[in-house]
């Protein structure tokens, strides 16, 4: 009778453990982190309202990974054109990381440091001067477009901005040698008028190091699956006055069939739109910073 007693005692114990060990299986595991990853096609890939792409479509893809802790993480590979950066081999890459607080439906904050690469891009031999009694170069320089930031984020609500302070040398290779000689040489060249180039050089060889920018975005949902989008921004150039820019987009975004397609207009309002002259190889120029239509297509994972 005893070992009888046992045996069913144990099995007992054993059954009623059954439930709660399948209860601690099936508790859900809350994970300490996100992951977001979306590729995107576009009809133009701009940047600050003046296109990378040379007015013609560009394709990124964007990973972002965010910690419980507030840490986070940022990549992201897109396409440009040689027309505007030179050399390249057709790819900007873009990380960053850093630190963000506060509350989700409050004030929040963040931190952080970013940096651009555009592998291959680059302008060699440019002139930093002229002697104008000669047309002969007074010193060259080689240019990355390479750049890094100091990055500060702010939001409430449906409202996110981010100031960014250009560490970095230049920005986006924005300097003497890159400005005056793709802006203002090509007339002079041409037998043109050579004042603006005259006045560019004037004052010697400079960066853009220590420029300001300012973006602020709104996201606005309509409906569970539509919202609109807007954003501003502002560039103040360092050492360029006619560099400096207000560039604006305003669209929206629907999300349909796990795919999110949308219509925005954006463009750039630069002080000299002399500078988003651009260029191509046979000669032939466009203005990247006109106002158009963009058609893009993402899906995210």
């Amino acid at each position: 009778m005893s070992t009888l007693f046992v045996r069913a005692f144990g099995l007992a114990v054993f059954a009623s453990t059954i439930p709660a060990t399948q209860a601690r299986a099936e508790e859900p595991v809350v994970q300490s982190y996100s992951l977001d990853i979306e590729a995107k096609v576009l009809t133009d890939r701009k940047n600050r309202g003046v296109s990378d792409t040379y007015n013609r479509p560009g394709a990124q893809l964007t990973i972002e990974a965010v910690h419980e802790t507030g840490l986070l993480g940022y990549l992201q590979l897109g396409t440009v054109r040689k027309e505007i950066f030179p050399d390249t081999n057709g790819l900007q890459v873009t990380g960053a990381f850093g630190y963000r607080w506060g509350k989700p439906d409050g004030w929040h904050y963040g931190v952080g440091l970013a940096q651009e690469w555009f592998p291959g891009a680059k302008v060699n031999d440019a002139p930093t001067g002229i002697d104008w009694t000669t047309g002969a170069p007074t010193g060259v320089t080689n240019t990355r477009f390479d750049t890094t930031y100091a990055v500060f984020e702010f939001a409430y609500g449906i409202v996110e901005a981010r100031y960014l302070y250009v560490l970095s040398q230049d920005l986006r290779g924005n300097n003497t040698a890159t400005i005056c000689g793709s802006t203002y040489m090509p007339a002079v060249l041409a037998g043109g008028d050579p004042g603006k180039a005259i006045a560019c050089y004037d004052g010697g060889f400079k960066h853009s190091g220590g420029s300001h920018l300012l973006d602020i975005d709104v996201k606005h949902p309509l409906t569970g699956q539509t919202k609109l989008v807007g954003h501003l921004g502002f560039q103040k150039l360092h050492n360029f006055r006619d560099g400096d820019l207000v560039d604006y987009r305003a669209g929206v975004v629907h999300a349909r069939w796990g795919l999110d397609f949308g219509a925005e207009l954006a463009g750039a309002f630069l002080r000299n739109r002399e500078l988003a002259v651009v260029l191509d190889s046979a000669g032939n120029s466009k203005k990247v910073d006109r106002a158009t239509i963009i058609l893009s297509l993402a899906k995210r994972f």
